[in-house]
């Protein structure tokens, strides 16, 4: 062979030999490089379960953080984002990858759900069926009502709990039921009667058949099963697999060192001398564990200075909500038996089911202690306090309270939302709070609607909110 030619011959082998393992290397084997629907619910489940509870807290004063206040610690608050729409992003392809399993579009129809509900009850109307229209051209989605919003938020969890049936389809991917269909279904049931709930001061004035509805749900549980215990907790589990999988405060230096139980939060609890006090805060520095009168708050209404003089004789938060170490941390609830028996009181007090609200109510309670290992005698004297045991004629007030009571560090911003909905209990406000004395209704929309979108952005401010958009502006939802 000429030696031209076989050099150029060898040169050629070795080049495309070259290329090839290039090629090689660039694919990692231990790493996936097409999405598939149980991917994506991972991905989801985190996002939407795994929430850092601390800044809703702050706002629902059952702590105070007196260092370097943030919008969440005052209510001097101001414009909120649409990232709930990347993860809406997800959801749409989690459904497109999962055609031909109904498991996977009922997952999608109950996060559609809860994603535009939180993105509705902060700011009021959004953009909703044009919102996820990219592909389809529309850069600059008109605004729905929230009316509108609710309808299609409602239409959507009872598709999802049509979908979500025996037979519908294996889930993989699933962090939070471990592909129990059963058990999302009820999740699915029970945050409808939350959004039934949400809509209380729209009932008789609304397309929405609220009460309908909620007694459907009620008065048919084989169709539309609801929880039966702590086990069936919609919540994100930590440290079952992965030593980092860290509860959202852990090894937190300021939440560790600069922040105390709120003063009112603290009050409520010993006047009915609740002993999940003892669980959720650590006593005043040097005063002995397990006795009420170790406990104490700082009043967030105090200005900055006036917390920080105070905090050296208030309770900081559990140690365990700082703590790294595995057996100390606990679940984070998105939507628990708990919250789901206070609902159901509720609506029986508002005559929109039959059944009995004092049973609801103590289950609840019950629940809420048993989250925190608190059993037996302790939760019968619990039942039978002078505040705590059923009254009747104070049902509706007593329900609320317990259910503010049991939301702390757990179930993100609704809290908030309940009390703006019912003003139950009071916030204390003060110098420390801003916003000239008012607890905020809601956020302000994000600053580049009004850039990118600005027509469809200024006509939903004009058509909802008369001074503009603003934080203590009243929304439909609470009119």
């Amino acid at each position: 062979m000429n030696i031209k030619k076989f050099i150029g011959l060898l040169s050629f082998i070795l080049l495309f030999t070259a290329c090839k393992k290039f090629d090689h290397y660039l694919n990692n084997p231990n790493k996936p490089t097409n999405a598939t629907p149980a991917l994506l619910l991972t991905g989801i489940c985190d996002s939407v379960f795994n929430a850092n509870p601390i800044s809703a807290a702050y706002a629902v004063r059952h702590l105070t953080y007196y260092e370097r206040p943030s919008e969440s610690v005052n209510y001097n608050w101001n414009r909120a984002d649409f990232g709930g729409y990347s993860t809406l992003r997800q959801v749409k392809k989690m459904e497109e990858l999962g055609q031909g399993n109904a498991s996977y579009q009922g997952l999608g129809k109950f996060f559609r759900a809860l994603l535009f509900s939180r993105l509705t009850e902060t700011f009021g109307d959004i953009p909703y069926r044009q919102s996820m229209m990219m592909d389809q051209g529309v850069d600059k989605p008109a605004y729905d009502t929230q009316e509108e919003v609710y309808v299609g938020i409602l239409q959507d969890l009872e598709q999802a709990n049509e979908l979500l049936q025996a037979n519908s389809g294996k889930i993989d991917g699933d962090i939070i039921y471990k592909g129990n269909i059963q058990q999302w279904k009820q999740l699915v049931n029970a945050f409808r009667l939350r959004i039934l709930i949400h809509l209380s001061k729209r009932e008789g004035s609304t397309k929405i058949n609220i009460r309908d509805q909620f007694n459907a749900i009620l008065s048919n549980p084989a169709k539309y099963p609801l929880m039966s215990g702590l086990a069936d907790n919609g919540q994100i589990v930590y440290n079952a697999s992965d030593v980092s999988n860290y509860y959202p405060t852990a090894g937190s230096l300021s939440v560790a060192t600069l922040v105390s139980l709120e003063q009112s939060y603290v009050d409520l609890l010993k006047s009915r001398k609740d002993p999940r006090l003892f669980s959720i805060a650590d006593p005043v520095a040097g005063q002995p564990a397990g006795v009420f009168e170790s406990y104490n708050g700082v009043d967030a209404g105090l200005s900055p200075a006036d917390q920080q003089s105070t905090a050296s004789k208030s309770s900081l938060i559990a140690r365990r909500y700082v703590d790294l170490k595995a057996p100390i941390n606990e679940p984070m609830i998105l939507l628990g038996y708990a919250e789901q028996e206070f609902l159901i009181a509720e609506g029986i007090v508002r005559g929109w089911a039959s059944g009995n609200a004092e049973t609801h109510y103590n289950n609840g309670i019950t629940a809420s202690l048993a989250f925190y290992k608190i059993t037996g005698s302790k939760t019968t004297d619990y039942l039978n306090g002078a505040l705590v045991k059923y009254d009747a004629a104070k049902g509706l007030e007593m329900i609320l309270m317990q259910k503010y009571l049991a939301f702390f560090m757990n179930s993100g911003w609704e809290p908030f939302y309940e009390q703006r909905r019912t003003g139950i209990p009071t916030f204390r406000v003060g110098p420390g709070t801003l916003n000239g004395g008012k607890v905020p209704k809601r956020w302000l929309y994000p600053l580049n609607e009004f850039q990118y979108n600005k027509e469809n952005a200024e006509a939903a401010v004009a058509r909802q909110y008369p001074e503009g958009d603003n934080t203590n502006a009243t929304m439909w939802l609470i009119k």
